[in-house]
């Protein structure tokens, strides 16, 4: 979602606008059905489009009372894990909903933006990657921002 959108839905509560990343994400998974393939020439288009415009928006994370983002780790006994982030308010309602039933603690909503995740990526060796609404269209990138 892009910043404005956010900042109007907090000051005015009106409805945020679609994340244009989340519209090429469900264009890819079609396609990729479609194909059955996720190596064919059509999607290279998309491929295009979702990494020119992941950078431009923001994302909604869940963070734990020390301010942490929420981990999925990769297996029981690593310790590597990806974040889950949001790309708008109803996919963030939806997903927390459902993660917050897996932990224990307070989990709070944090705006994150791709500079925060290089952050992440460049101070955290164990981090690799995210996975962008994790509930519905279950899209992950790597640390890099690459798919």
């Amino acid at each position: 979602m892009k910043l404005k959108d956010y900042q109007d839905y907090q000051e005015k509560n009106v409805k945020a606008s679609k994340s244009q990343l989340k519209e090429y994400i469900q264009i890819y998974a079609d396609m990729v059905k479609k194909l059955k393939s996720e190596d064919g020439i059509e999607l290279e288009a998309i491929k295009k489009n979702i990494r020119k415009t992941y950078p431009r928006e923001i994302y909604f994370t869940l963070v734990d009372e020390t301010d942490k983002p929420v981990k999925f780790t990769l297996t029981d006994t690593s310790k590597e894990y990806i974040i889950p982030i949001f790309t708008d308010m109803r996919e963030y309602a939806i997903g927390s909903a459902k993660i917050s039933e897996l932990f224990l603690d307070k989990l709070d909503l944090k705006v994150i933006t791709p500079k925060d995740i290089s952050q992440i990526a460049e101070s955290d060796e164990y981090f690799q990657g995210f996975v962008i609404n994790p509930h519905s269209q279950n899209f992950n990138m790597n640390r890099n921002g690459d798919f």
